[in-house]
């Protein structure tokens, strides 16, 4: 059940990236995710801020791209401008691994950068606590513990009411930098939750379903996910993701990623006057990420 990270997915395009120093700047762009084949790696370079972004003129194309690390070595090759895929996807992305990425450009700049893979995160009670948050009343069951993995949906444990309790993520203590929550309302058009005289036409634009926390400090303190980050009734995907050093530093100093999305208790937010890129050559982010899911139903309250 794994899928694109919350505010630094494989689905953002390098506009979303903040790039300072000017037009022409290599982009780096690509995530590893344990226990996931080897992913695509997006090479670009910045334009200017004036100029729409296009792939086909914003690639950099002829590099030679590679990735080793773990006891392999992988030849990418490209397939559109920028655009390099791995040869294969017989080798899957190990936990607490070191990888380095390495592209040469054709103008003789060489573009390097490491990243050092977080423990398979593991989540050991996704919960719904009371409205004071003193008592458990639900244990959600996980997709892993049903046949077939959807079926969690539909089960009494995983269904919720909007606003009732708190959800309550109690990650394993375990080693990282960093976490991240995502969250996805996986019903298109169902129906929003949201009652306010004061919202019109325009402020339904707003309510999106995808959201994304900012960057969480790593400690053994139960999250708490706020109902206002939940927008719609249906079907929801939480995910939790442990943070290599290169995604927590660009997620906690960029002024794009940092920022919306909801919040939690724990932030990792700095002030920074730029971002963090650890990117020998140029910018953006080579990094990594290990996820735990659970799958929940939220329905609207009795008689609204």
């Amino acid at each position: 059940m794994v899928a694109g990270a919350p505010a630094c997915s494989p689905q953002r395009g390098e506009d979303e990236l903040f790039a300072p120093g000017g037009v022409g700047i290599p982009v780096v762009d690509a995530i590893l995710v344990v226990g996931e084949p080897f992913p695509d790696v997006f090479l670009t370079r910045t334009l200017a801020p004036d100029e729409p972004f296009d792939r086909d003129r914003a690639g950099l194309r002829g590099a030679v791209v590679t990735i080793t690390g773990g006891g392999i070595a992988l030849d990418y090759e490209e397939s559109t401008p920028g655009h390099y895929e791995p040869p294969h996807d017989f080798y899957t992305v190990m936990g607490d691994s070191t990888y380095h990425l390495t592209a040469q450009l054709p103008g003789g700049t060489t573009l390097r950068a490491s990243t050092r893979t977080p423990t398979p995160v593991t989540v050991n009670d996704w919960v719904l606590l009371d409205s004071n948050g003193e008592n458990v009343t639900q244990r959600l069951t996980r997709f892993s513990e049903v046949d077939p993995p959807d079926s969690v949906y539909t089960l009494p444990e995983n269904q919720l009411v909007y606003t009732q309790g708190i959800i309550e993520i109690r990650q394993q203590d375990e080693p990282a930098v960093g976490y991240q929550v995502g969250l996805r309302s996986l019903d298109t058009g169902s129906r929003l939750l949201v009652q306010a005289d004061f919202l019109d036409e325009s402020d339904l634009d707003s309510f999106t379903r995808i959201n994304a926390s900012p960057p969480i400090i790593a400690d053994a303190t139960p999250i708490r996910m706020p109902w206002f980050a939940i927008y719609y009734e249906g079907r929801y995907v939480m995910r939790l993701f442990s943070m290599d050093r290169n995604w927590y530093d660009l997620a906690r100093t960029d002024p794009v990623l940092g920022t919306g999305g909801f919040g939690f208790g724990g932030e990792a937010g700095d002030t920074a006057t730029e971002p963090i890129f650890h990117v020998d050559g140029g910018i953006g982010l080579f990094g990594s990420m290990s996820v735990d899911s659970v799958g929940f139903y939220v329905n609207p309250l009795p008689g609204s």
